[in-house]
């Protein structure tokens, strides 16, 4: 068996839609033994992966899987092996390292 990265794309939907287009971007791993294995498989149980659930508002959330992002294998699953990585081009540098160092104070202060 062979390990993979599937990036899953989904359509947020809460209530009746009345709200700004949502969009998830998942990455998941899976095992199987090629490439249109790990297609078949993801296509198979991408809806099970976000169960509907109601939000603060009592409204019904779904996911609506519309298709696979990329897929890559990964060769050697082995500890601090890249999964996904974004090169990004933020309008505020400042803003964007302050949310950085924002994020990583939550995740040490609360872990």
């Amino acid at each position: 068996m062979k390990w993979f990265s599937v990036n899953c794309i989904y359509r947020v939907v809460c209530g009746e839609g009345k709200h700004s287009p949502q969009f998830n971007e998942q990455i998941r791993l899976l095992q199987a033994n090629s490439r249109l294995e790990a297609l078949e498989k993801i296509n198979q149980n991408a809806n099970k992966y976000n169960l509907p659930f109601k939000n603060c508002n009592g409204e019904q959330v779904n996911w609506e899987f519309l298709g696979i992002g990329s897929l890559i294998e990964i060769t050697k699953p082995e500890d601090g092996v890249e999964v996904a990585a974004k090169i990004l081009e933020p309008k505020s540098v400042e803003r964007y390292l302050e949310n950085v160092a924002h994020r990583t104070r939550l995740l040490t202060e609360y872990n």
